[in-house]
């Protein structure tokens, strides 16, 4: 028996729930590395400079899909021995 299917729950959906989440987070608390607080905007691309940052809120974003991806499966494949995602 598996739980997503008992619950109604797309296991895509659980993904995309749990980027939104994270991205919301990072949105909503504007960490030093992301936000630039003197000039009231996101930090862009680079080293070197003040007002750069290596990770950048785009690149933050492509991380964050990647890891909420990796999180959901690897609970699906631990918790109920599924490994491959079925569309």
């Amino acid at each position: 028996m598996n739980i997503f299917k008992l619950l109604n729950v797309d296991i895509k959906f659980l993904i995309i729930a749990l980027y939104i989440c994270l991205f919301l987070i990072i949105v909503y608390f504007k960490p030093s590395f992301v936000y630039d607080e003197k000039n009231d905007c996101f930090r862009q691309f680079g080293v070197g400079y003040k007002n750069t940052t290596f990770l950048p809120l785009w690149l933050l974003s492509i991380l964050l899909a990647i890891f909420s991806y990796f999180i959901v499966v690897y609970i699906a494949h631990m918790v109920f021995n599924t490994f491959f995602i079925k569309g």
